[in-house]
């Protein structure tokens, strides 16, 4: 592990703009007192990651251009809907995820608190095969959030979406219980 870097971020920020703006590592490295090996390793991988983003942009904007004018408000707006995708796919997971979370807490409180013997009855295992199957429930949005991640990076021209699982998956009825409940309740 190298020692402590004397840059801020802000000044890196500074040097890899103005590096992609023309000026040599070299001149940059004298002017913040940087040796100019140590500069480049810090800022090669990030400059070439920009360009190549910025590349990626110009080909889009260029291929954007070459579609007549109906075509190009359609891949705007199929654009528009994927991006929005994803963002809500990344909120249900993070909320699933958060909601499993709360569970497993409450499950290792509860069996912390109990006896090995008390942990081994009908009664709790019961229990805690509810609360392992609501936990299941909840992790199910994050698995089909990164499935549709996954698939729209392999196959980008697939829109199609599946969703699986949820309230079906519990081994008995469910009724939706009121927001604010105890750990009790569950």
């Amino acid at each position: 592990m190298g020692r402590k870097s004397t840059l801020t971020q802000a000044q890196l920020d500074e040097i890899v703009r103005r590096h992609l703006d023309g000026e040599s590592i070299r001149d940059l490295a004298k002017e913040f007192g940087i040796s100019y090996s140590a500069l480049r390793e810090r800022i090669s991988a990030q400059t070439k990651k920009i360009k190549d983003v910025a590349d990626q942009i110009v080909s889009t904007k260029q291929a954007v251009n070459s579609l007549p004018l109906a075509a190009q408000i359609t891949a705007q707006t199929l654009a528009e809907k994927r991006i929005l995708m994803q963002d809500l796919s990344a909120d249900v997971a993070l909320n699933g995820l958060r909601v499993a979370k709360r569970h497993g807490d409450i499950l290792v409180k509860r069996m912390d608190e109990k006896i090995d013997d008390e942990l081994m009855n009908d009664e709790s295992l019961a229990q805690a095969a509810k609360i392992g199957t609501i936990i299941n429930i909840h992790n199910k949005p994050a698995n089909d959030a990164m499935a549709i991640a996954s698939r729209q990076q392999s196959e980008p021209e697939s829109t199609e979406i599946t969703i699986t699982g949820g309230m079906d998956m519990l081994p008995v009825p469910y009724d939706h219980p009121p927001r604010n409940r105890s750990e009790e309740d569950i």
